[in-house]
């Protein structure tokens, strides 16, 4: 059952056992036996044949894991509460993704990654963002009509009631720096797919509820590429203070086919970017434009979402929870100790009372409170 919703699942299993063998465990895939990097028929069989159970317990897990997200899934929808899938633009180079597709992927002769993934240099890093993952060779997936994408987009739909995309902006342009490079300072601007993608993702899966993360270098052909596409996109009110009265995250530049946040799970929270963070300036306008004294920032932030014409509001549960910085949930570019905060027991809920009604007032005054059908 399992291999019919996921064709991908046997391809999965096979890189799973690979790496965990003794003898790969410390090498990428392009560094293992050439006839299993490159993937040669008689030695993938005589591996699937010598690993059978392993490659089944992993399957088997894959299934129980897969029937109990539907579950908590069903239970969610059943209570009015939709999940918003986070799909990064890119796979990692270790990966079943690429071991398995690599004529999809800039690779080189060896299979290390030819061009890689990045961001140019910028106000917050002279030097640029290094992220490091394979390029995917667009000329390829056209030619195969994009469908490695509708596979991907549309395990993402039995997943998930909505799909972020990280980095949107990449398939309108993505930056291109050689494998090779420490930093992400040598790239160059590459043109992506744009419509055409969504176009063929469109005609096999029809309507794709996607929700654009389209932070960062914002040039217009993005902005037209996600409002040809009709997906909403993001407006954070952390990155609001500075750059003037044209600041697209200022609520009164918002638009209604949007997400506003305070911060996202990649920001600090209220408390803890007013404290350590925001400058002097920021904070001035803030508490001008807020009319505030800065003293309650997080239910600030939380009203001035609230009241924006944006037409989906999210509010991380540390800003409501009025947290600082030791309970931030993730700091992209560091790999440890991300994603490890925890509300506290079930006792906590009845401690969030008088926050539950004044949010529930909140969303009243500024219509956003949905009667549940049924």
């Amino acid at each position: 059952m399992l291999r019919k919703l996921n064709p991908w699942i046997e391809e999965s299993a096979v890189f799973d056992v690979a790496r965990n063998l003794p003898e790969l465990s410390t090498m990428a895939w392009w560094d293992w036996p050439e006839s299993l990097r490159f993937r040669d028929p008689e030695a993938l069989k005589t591996f699937q044949e010598e690993h059978k159970q392993a490659i089944e317990e992993f399957i088997a897990i894959q299934f129980f894991f897969d029937r109990q997200w539907k579950a908590i899934r069903a239970y969610a929808n059943s209570k009015g509460v939709d999940i918003i899938g986070d799909m990064p633009i890119y796979v990692g180079g270790h990966s079943a993704d690429v071991w398995s597709n690599q004529d999809l992927f800039e690779l080189g002769p060896t299979g290390l990654p030819a061009n890689v993934s990045g961001v140019p240099p910028d106000a917050f890093s002279e030097t640029g963002q290094l992220w490091g993952s394979p390029l995917y060779k667009w000329s390829a997936h056209k030619a195969q009509n994009y469908d490695w994408w509708c596979q991907r987009m549309g395990r993402a739909m039995q997943l998930y009631d909505q799909t972020r995309i990280d980095h949107f902006r990449g398939f309108a342009g993505y930056w291109a720096v050689d494998g090779k490079a420490e930093t992400a300072m040598g790239g160059s601007w590459c043109k992506g797919p744009g419509l055409e993608l969504f176009t063929a993702i469109k005609a096999k899966l029809g309507a794709v509820p996607i929700l654009a993360e389209d932070l960062g270098v914002i040039t217009t052909d993005v902005v037209e590429l996600r409002e040809s596409i009709g997906a909403p996109g993001m407006v954070v009110l952390q990155f609001a203070w500075g750059g003037g009265p044209g600041n697209v995250h200022l609520p009164h530049n918002h638009y209604a086919n949007c997400f506003v946040y305070p911060g996202t799970h990649d920001n600090e929270t209220s408390v803890g970017w007013l404290k350590d963070s925001a400058s002097k300036e920021d904070k001035e306008y803030l508490c001008q434009y807020l009319q505030t004294t800065g003293d309650d920032i997080a239910w600030d932030l939380l009203r001035a979402c609230m009241n924006s014409v944006a037409a989906t509001c999210i509010v991380m549960m540390q800003d409501v929870m009025r947290l600082d910085n030791t309970a931030r949930m993730n700091t992209p570019g560091r790999a440890e100790n991300n994603w490890m905060w925890r509300m506290g027991d079930s006792g906590v809920w009845a401690k969030l009372q008088k926050e539950a009604e004044d949010m529930k007032k909140i969303a009243e005054m500024s219509n956003r409170l949905h009667k549940q059908q049924g």
